[in-house]
This record gives C-alpha cells, structure tokens and sequence, in this order.
C-alpha cells in the first residue's frame, strides 16, 4: 500500500513539477519564434510523459499504472495539436523500447489520450479553457486511460479491468482535475494581470484627466494627466489626499457636494464647472463623476473623468460674440438678405427680407423649401406677372437662377420693385441681397416720361402744334428710304401763306400767329390717313408729307387745303380776294432706285411753289423736275 500512494505522489509531484514549470517559463517560451516555442513545449511534455511512465504504482500485485494519459491530454488540451501529436509519438516510441507484453495495448492507450486531447483543444476554438471544460475532459481522459486494458493478450482484461477501473478513474480524473485546474487559474491570472497591465497602459496614456476616489474623496488611483492637470508631480503624489489640497476650498466644497450626491443616489453626472488653482490657473472643465461599485454592487468610491474645455468655451464665447455681431449687423441692414442650400431650402434670412415679403414672412423661415414659398407668394398676390399656366416654369425658372450669379428686377403686386444680386456659396447654396428700389424706378419712369415728352416737343412746333422742322427732315429721310425700298410713290407739298408780311403789319404779330394757327388746323384737317404727316417747315412756309400717294392724288389734297382756307375766311385786306390764301407746290417722286436724292425732290416742290406764286398766288403748281400727271381745275 505505501508503494502506491508512493508512486501516486510521484506521479503527481512529476505533474506539478512541469505545470509549476510551464507557468512560469511560458511567458519566455511565448517570446521565442514558433519552431523553438513549439519545441521547447514537446520538450517539456515529452519529458514529463517519460517520467510519469518510468515511475509506474502498483494498484494490485503485478498490475502496474501511471498518468501518463494525464500528461498527454493536457498536452494537446492546452498546446494545440502538434505538441499534442509530437507528446503522443514520444510516449508511444518510449513505450516500444520499453517493451514487454503490454506494449501494444499502452500504445492504444497514448493514442487514445492523444485524440481526447486534440479533441478539448479543437472544441475550445481558441477560447481560454474553463473549470467546466476541465471536468469533462477529465471524465474522458479516466474513461480513456482504461481503453489499453481491452487489448491485452489472451484476454486478460476481464481479470484486469475489475480490479484497476475504480482506482484508475479515480486516480486520473483527481490528477487531470488537479492539473487542469491549475493551470486555468494560472491562465486566468496571466489574462487578468494582462488585462490590467493593459488598462493601466491605456489609462497612463489618456490624455485626459481619469481618476478613482474612495466614498471620503480621497485618491486611490490616477493617471499622469490627472497628476498634471492637478499639479501634483507623479500619479503616486495624489493617493490618499482629496481636491482641498490641490484647489481654493469653495471649488473643492463644490465638487464634494457633486460627489456626495452621486454617492447618495448612485447616478452619473456630466458637469461642465469653471475650476481655479491655487498657482493661479483658471479654465473650465468638463466633468463624468460615476459611482465606483465593487462586486456585490455596493458604492465603494467614485470615478471621475476630467476634460479641459477651455479652450471650447473661448470659442463659444467668441462665436457667441460673433453671432451677436452678425445678427446686428443683419438687423440693422436696409436691404434684406436670404440664403438657401444646394436644395434650394431657406437656410437664413434678415428681418428686413422678411418684412419686404411680409404676406409670406411666415414661410420664410429656415428650412422652408424656395418653391413652397414662390407658390405661397403667388397665390397671395404678393408675386405679380405669372400666369396660373405659367407658374410651375417660373418658379423653375426662378429656382436655377439661385446657381448662378447676376442680377434682376422683380415687380411686386403692391407696385413694388426689387432688385436681387445673386451670388453661389461655395456648398452649392446661394446667397441673395434685394434692394428696394421702388423710389429709384418711379423715378426713372418719370424721367423716362420727361425724357418723350422732352423728344416731343423738341419735334413739334410750339406754335402751331404741328411737326417742326427737324421732325419734317427726319420723317422725309425715313419715308424717301422705304420708297427706294418698296418702289412706291412718295407726295410732297410745300404750302406758304400769300402776303404774310403783309398781313403781320396790317393786324399785328399776334393776329399774325393766329393765322399761322389756323392754316395748320386746316392742314391737319385736310388728311386722312396715318401715313400723311403735316409739319411747320418755316416760318409761314408749311409741309405735307404723302406716302404712297401719286401726283394726282397730291394735287387734291392741296386743292383741299386751298379751299379749306378759303372756307375759313380770314380777312387779308392786302390780298387779291379779300381773304387770306395759300400757294401750293407739289412734286412727286416716282419709287424705286432711280438716283433721285430727297434734295431733287424737295427743289422740284419748291419751284413747283415758285411756279404758284409767280403765277399770282392762291395757286397749286406741279414741280416740272420730275414727270408728274398735271390734274387741277386751274388747268395745270
């Protein structure tokens, strides 16, 4: 009996011995390349296989067994495959030399072992091996350290197997259990101090302020930028003290106060606090105080997480500022400014937009889409000019001139008038500055009004109402080209008042305008149609101008202005008829390019006048410059 507990205890020192030696030389092993890393491994479980096997315990006279299968399944449990494998072919080989009638049957025995362990590894999956993964793998190691004995020749194993399954299952399931457990606690130590060396690494390296403190305050932990932040020199100089021995005590009061009431309702606060130290720095920072609980739950102290927002709030401040500034400035701007984004929705805008569209100033608010706001427009009227049919291709229309520079009018149904510069922003947006140039339009439409009636006067005669001279010139040049052009008749009259020099010192100058008055009253009378302009050409000298009329039809109307003024009957005591008459000279040009210039045209009717006059006044004579079809009662 002491034989088997003395080879028992052997087999289970040898199994402590190389689990104490893995644990502690594997984070040398761990550093070496893999060829010498898997080497060293086989080395170490190879060696400890033989030795298991060259210190067998008798169970029973003559029936010997060790842990071999132990040594072999942890093998490949915890080192993967091919340790596994290489451990299971150095315990078969050593097994071979060993020799004897069992030989056979123990290399069933390794190679069982062998898969069982390949077998927990491949099951892990790369997991860290739990107790419950050892448990089971050992009942399958005891089961399959008894796997040789059904091989022994000539069937020994029905007297063998009764009397080694109790204390073999037994002694391999406590041996595996003892092993495999301890070498999870060991692998669960190394993760955890991996873990913390880790986290320790991590927190070390925040450039941000993160700390512990117990329930009374006091620092149980902090990383180096907690102790610069706090000026203390090294994290170590922190432990044990509290925030009154780094801060003014009302600050240091504050925090506390933050504190107690988190360690009371055991929630996490976000505090942003204006700080101050005693060297004089002064910032704001932005503080997570969370409750720091142990495993049961219960508040054991706090954690805290510091960042230094100064420089945030001096932009913010600054920003602020600028925000002020630039919602005066838009406040106080005469002129209204809108923007909108590549989607042509209103991002911002000016009261003084607002107030010029004050029908739909309640659309016009950030995020209203541009559309929704012409339509809106249009349908109050605010919007004048777009035809219902026409109004979705204006508000496109409207829409595409936000993405490209240049300016426009707008009229506004209350007579308003707009002017917008466009400008793109650089996201695609826009930006629009209207100007109310309502004031500056009436304006130009009255000088513009001036400015005809100023063109008209200078064309009219004062007097007389008709065109003047420089209007007679303009009118002749336009119609003489369109003759050329169109190859039709162009009629001229030249009418001067008989003996107006005469009549002036017989009645006076003002008799005298009134006479010119009246003969161009009976000019205007005496056409008909558009085309036929009358014009003052000097003096008491008139001018009609017949478009498309022949000589014939000229020489009619000129008989009708001489009889007109006849029939008005203003006494000339100077004249042959004891009335004031006119002479007439017409001509003719024919149409067409026939090298005539307006000068022939205008010699011909004068000497056609001449003619009249010479002839003894109150005539109509036709110019003889150029042919003409004579047609009067006066037999010319």
């Amino acid at each position: 009996m002491n034989g088997l507990w003395i080879g028992l205890l052997a087999n289970l020192g040898i199994i402590s011995i190389s689990i104490s030696i893995w644990a502690y030389a594997r984070d040398w092993i761990a550093s070496r390349q893999e060829p010498v890393r898997t080497g060293i491994t086989v080395l170490l479980s190879g060696a400890t296989t033989i030795a298991l096997m060259v210190t067998p315990f008798q169970i029973q006279p003559g029936i010997y067994f060790d842990l071999r299968s132990v040594a072999i399944v942890m093998a490949g449990f915890v080192a993967g495959p091919l340790p596994g494998i290489a451990t299971g072919v150095v315990a078969a080989v050593f097994r071979i030399l060993i020799g004897g009638v069992g030989a056979p049957s123990a290399i069933i025995g390794v190679a069982v072992a062998t898969v069982i362990g390949l077998a927990g590894h491949s099951f892990l999956a790369g997991a860290a091996p739990r107790k419950r993964d050892v448990f089971i793998l050992a009942v399958a190691t005891a089961a399959g350290s008894l796997s040789g004995f059904f091989f022994l020749p000539g069937g020994l194993w029905r007297e063998v197997l009764p009397v080694v399954v109790g204390p073999a299952l037994v002694v391999v399931f406590v041996a595996f259990v003892v092993a495999g457990l301890a070498i999870v606690e060991d692998l669960r130590r190394r993760e955890t101090a991996r873990a913390n060396t880790v986290f320790r690494g991590i927190i070390d390296a925040l450039p941000e302020p993160l700390n512990a403190k117990d329930r009374d305050g006091r620092f149980i932990a902090a990383n180096p930028a907690t102790a610069e932040l706090m000026r203390a020199g090294a994290p170590a100089a922190l432990l044990g003290r509290t925030d009154h021995d780094f801060y003014p005590s009302d600050i240091a009061d504050a925090f506390r106060r933050d504190e107690e009431k988190i360690l009371a309702t055991g929630v996490p606060l976000v505090i942003e606090q204006r700080v101050a130290r005693r060297d004089g720095f002064s910032g704001w920072l932005s503080t997570l105080k969370a409750p720091l609980r142990d495993a049961s739950g219960g508040i054991i102290g706090l954690l805290t997480h510091n960042r230094d927002i100064t420089g945030r709030k001096r932009l913010e401040d600054e920003k602020a500022i600028t925000e002020q500034r630039l919602s005066d400035a838009l406040a106080s701007m005469a002129d209204g400014l809108v923007m909108f984004d590549a989607e042509d929705r209103l991002v911002l805008c000016n009261e003084r937009y607002r107030e010029i569209f004050a029908r739909t100033a309640h659309l016009r608010v950030p995020g209203t889409p541009f559309r929704d706001i012409l339509r809106a427009s249009i349908a109050v009227r605010e919007q004048a000019g777009v035809a219902p049919e026409a109004m979705e291709a204006w508000i496109e229309q409207t829409c595409a001139s936000l993405h490209a520079p240049g300016e426009a009018l707008i009229e506004l149904g209350d007579g308003r008038w707009l002017q917008t510069r466009v400008r793109p922003t650089a996201d695609g947006g826009s930006l629009s500055v209207l100007t109310d140039v309502t004031a500056a339009r009436l304006a130009e439409q009255k000088l513009s009004e001036l400015n005809r009636q100023l063109e008209t006067l200078a064309r009219v005669d004062g007097l007389t109402g008709l065109m003047n001279r420089r209007a007679f010139d303009e009118t002749l040049e336009a119609e003489f080209r369109q003759s050329v052009r169109n190859g039709t008749p162009l009629s001229l009259l030249l009418i001067d008042v008989d003996r107006f020099k005469a009549f002036n010192d017989a009645y006076g100058h003002p008799a005298g305008d009134a006479c010119l008055k009246a003969v161009a009253d009976v000019l205007a009378q005496s056409i008909r149609r558009p085309l036929d302009r009358c014009a003052r050409h000097g003096g008491e000298e008139f001018a009609l101008i017949l478009p498309e009329t022949p000589i014939d039809g000229a020489l009619r109307v000129a008989e009708v202005i001489r009889d007109g003024l006849m029939a008005v009957g203003i006494p000339h005591v100077d004249s042959d008829t004891g009335n004031l008459t006119v002479s007439v000279g017409a001509a003719t040009f024919a149409g067409g390019n026939s090298g005539t210039a307006i000068k022939d045209l205008i010699g011909s009717a004068d000497a056609a006048l001449y003619e009249a006059k010479a002839a003894g006044r109150n005539r109509v004579s036709a110019g003889r410059s150029i042919p003409l079809n004579a047609l009067s009662r006066r037999g010319i």
